[in-house]
């Protein structure tokens, strides 16, 4: 379902990711808090290496913008950009392999390539998705919530922290309870960095598809 996704580059919208401009309203700031806002603002699910985020400051978005655009100034100057993975989900990676890279130059190449981080972060995305689809208390687009988790070596969540909560302690513990021991699809590649951060935010029911594959799999029939 999902792909490595396409960039977002020079303030253009992907086909498949047309959006309405909207508002934005961010001050240059942590990049991390700035994420948060962004994904706040453009009902857009974000996911990203906590690590790479860490130490590094956001641009100004100030105005009317499309959200890729919006988000290709607010990563302006960081050496990372965002992916498109679906309508509503983006995820940020290094510009190239050496923006990424944290370490020496002796480690495994592919922990600073964007393409491979680009895939596995929407192989997460689907995952979650699809977990948080078959709890009707958790269908994504009625909270918003940051939470970071660890994936381990076998693929599964093995530790979670919320970032911030939904304002519903039903919601975060189920949240919580449903990540813990999740199991990816694929493992992680070798020496990708966690946490993984994903910001998950309302969005009007309209641009609420996300659970629209769990829903059709129910109707027709399919295995859970």
């Amino acid at each position: 379902m999902l792909g490595a996704g396409s960039d977002v580059a020079m303030g253009q919208e992907s086909p498949i990711a047309a959006a309405p401009r909207l508002t934005f309203d961010i001050p240059s700031q942590p990049l991390t808090s700035a994420l948060e806002s962004y994904g706040a603002t453009s009902r857009r699910e974000v996911l990203y290496d906590a690590r790479l985020a860490t130490g590094r400051l956001s641009g100004e978005v100030r105005g009317v913008f499309a959200p890729s655009e919006a988000l290709q100034i607010l990563l302006d100057g960081t050496g990372l950009v965002g992916r498109l993975t679906s309508e509503n989900a983006v995820v940020i990676v290094p510009s190239s392999p050496a923006a990424g890279q944290l370490t020496t130059p002796d480690v495994d190449a592919r922990k600073g390539d964007p393409v491979v981080r680009a895939r596995y972060y929407a192989v997460v995305q689907e995952r979650v998705r699809d977990a948080f689809c078959r709890d009707t208390l958790l269908r994504p687009g009625r909270y918003r919530i940051a939470v970071q988790f660890w994936i381990a070596p076998t693929g599964s969540v093995q530790q979670t922290r919320l970032l911030s909560k939904t304002g519903d302690d039903r919601v975060d513990t189920a949240i919580e309870t449903t990540l813990r021991g999740l199991r990816m699809n694929e493992v992680p590649p070798p020496g990708i960095s966690q946490p993984l951060t994903m910001v998950v935010a309302p969005r009007p029911s309209e641009r609420t598809l996300d659970c629209a594959g769990i829903d059709a799999i129910r109707t027709t029939g399919g295995v859970n």
